[in-house]
């Protein structure tokens, strides 16, 4: 049964582009919040999608779609292989890059709450001839208190190889949940770009956006929850797609070993 939700939430996600196209389209990337939900042996699929709308550059892109594997390796360890696809606006379809990322826990959060401290790293390679090589990294700081959690991602990037930019990137992002119950939580997330921290530009021209999303957990049968989150974010400035949305699903394909 898991093999035969996996391909067609593959296949889902192919066509999501086309269903769900918005009248413009912008830059492509999918967004997605790094927790620290780290456990040894767990082993889930990850497809994270996202459609733009409401075009600024002449250059952006309708569509991204990511595949991953991630694996807990350790308690404090998850390693994850990414396959990156994007939907350019005058070009075919293309797998535009790979990557493998690390997310390492330094601190979980305590039971009772309280701060949990993590390092994320990725190195991105160019798989198309109009992508770029990239890495980023930075800090995964998560607090949570009751049925209220906060986790903030400032990564950093830095691209290299053909198509390189110069300077050093922010490349954030951030939400606040609030637990209805143990299946649903409904919250607030921000993502934003800045794409040289040494010679940073005008507000005009970065890319932030935040807007309203819903995480679910939905159990399809005895073994197999999967976690579902939506978001639809709105830009804040001119060089910020107009509209974005977001539909990320989680299926575990292993959980670890005592459950």
């Amino acid at each position: 049964m898991i093999r035969s939700l996996t391909r067609s939430m593959i296949a889902g996600q192919l066509g999501l582009g086309a269903m769900l196209v918005l009248p413009a389209s912008a830059e492509a990337q999918t967004f997605d919040v790094k927790q620290l939900d780290v456990k040894q042996g767990s082993l889930d699929l990850g497809l994270d999608n996202s459609v733009q709308g409401g075009v600024r550059r002449r250059d952006d892109e309708r569509s991204a779609h990511d595949q991953s594997l991630d694996y807990g390796v350790t308690n404090w360890w998850r390693l994850s292989g990414v396959l990156k696809l994007e939907n350019p606006l005058q070009e075919d379809f293309r797998v535009a890059r790979t990557s493998v990322e690390n997310i390492w826990v330094f601190r979980g959060v305590p039971k009772e709450g309280g701060i949990g401290l993590g390092w994320f790293t990725t190195v991105e390679a160019s798989t198309d001839p109009a992508t770029t090589n990239s890495s980023q990294f930075g800090p995964i700081i998560q607090l949570e208190k009751d049925k209220f959690s906060f986790t903030a991602n400032p990564f950093f990037e830095k691209t290299f190889g053909r198509n390189r930019k110069p300077g050093l990137a922010l490349n954030y992002g951030w939400n606040a949940k609030y637990k209805l119950n143990d299946n649903l939580s409904v919250g607030v997330e921000g993502f934003g770009l800045v794409e040289d921290l040494g010679e940073a530009s005008a507000l005009a021209e970065q890319q932030h956006r935040i807007g309203p999303a819903l995480f679910a957990s939905i159990k399809l049968a005895e073994h197999l929850t999967i976690t579902p989150d939506i978001g639809l974010f709105f830009g804040l400035t001119e060089a910020t797609p107009s509209l974005t949305l977001k539909f990320n699903v989680g299926v575990p394909l292993s959980e670890p070993s005592g459950k």
